[in-house]
């Protein structure tokens, strides 16, 4: 986890708002993940209330010992383990905490075009207001999410029908889904000198409706049945904002932004699980 604790906090929904002895979990949640070696220590998170100038649990040692192992006959929950080199997470109790960090990298939320070094300035294109140029750093922070989003599942659904069908996983891919559309845009790509080749297979024509399609079909390529409805069910509302950010539409409606923010939390986590 190659961050700082500053940038971190922010990934903590309504961190401001937790009480300080909530926080201490937060931070060994952040030790534990910056080092698989790293053990937790009381002075270390101590450490981290003082660098962000907040006020500190009172107790934090006596707090890891009464949520660990090292109390026998514990009747609070064991959220630690205690060996001789120190405190660690309990694998549930990461999990949960795991649970409750917002995924999304705050480089996408802090993304913005460096306009000194493009050699233009916005304010040299006329009939431009600065309602239209608010929307091109919002549709430009769009299409940097989606861009990696719908290259990551591209890859991931590589992979997993490769697993599950083999090589050939392709052929019955069209054979058993219906991506005419797809299909056809391959076609007319393959038959013009004037159109650039997108990509080695049918995924790099298909749209997020397409995706759907193929996981309905192929629900296997999840560990369970839960994942993949789980995804499924918001791939609608992203081929809707593909399609108003592809044809250059006023705004994004704010139930399909907050949707947006749900499905990455999901797509990470989930993705993440299947990895590998």
């Amino acid at each position: 986890m190659a961050e700082t604790i500053n940038e971190f906090v922010k990934s903590i929904p309504n961190w401001n708002e937790l009480k300080p002895v909530e926080k201490v979990d937060y931070f060994a949640y952040f030790i534990a993940k910056s080092s698989e070696n790293e053990t937790i220590t009381p002075s270390v998170i101590s450490s981290y209330f003082k660098d962000l100038k907040q006020i500190p649990y009172s107790n934090i040692p006596q707090y890891l010992k009464n949520h660990s192992d090292r109390i026998k006959r514990n009747k609070k929950r064991i959220k630690y383990l205690y060996d001789k080199t120190g405190y660690h997470l309990e694998s549930g109790f990461e999990y949960e905490l795991k649970d409750n960090v917002n995924t999304i990298d705050p480089n996408f939320a802090e993304f913005q075009v460096d306009e000194a070094h493009l050699g233009w300035k916005t304010s040299d294109i006329p009939f431009l207001n600065s309602k239209i140029k608010r929307n091109a750093h919002f549709f430009t922070k769009l299409y940097f999410l989606f861009y990696h989003l719908e290259n990551s599942l591209r890859k991931f659904l590589v992979q997993r029908l490769t697993a599950i069908i083999g090589t050939n996983w392709e052929a019955e891919l069209v054979s058993k889904v219906d991506l005419r559309k797809a299909e056809a845009i391959k076609t007319e790509v393959d038959l013009s000198e004037m159109l650039p080749n997108r990509g080695e297979n049918i995924l790099f024509y298909c749209m997020w409706d397409d995706y759907a399609s193929i996981i309905l079909e192929f629900p296997q390529i999840f560990d369970n049945k839960r994942e993949s409805n789980e995804i499924v069910a918001h791939l609608g509302t992203l081929t809707k904002i593909r399609n108003a950010i592809a044809h250059n539409v006023a705004t994004i409606p704010k139930e399909y932004q907050d949707e947006l923010t749900i499905f990455l939390r999901k797509f990470i986590s989930i993705l993440k699980k299947n990895e590998g």
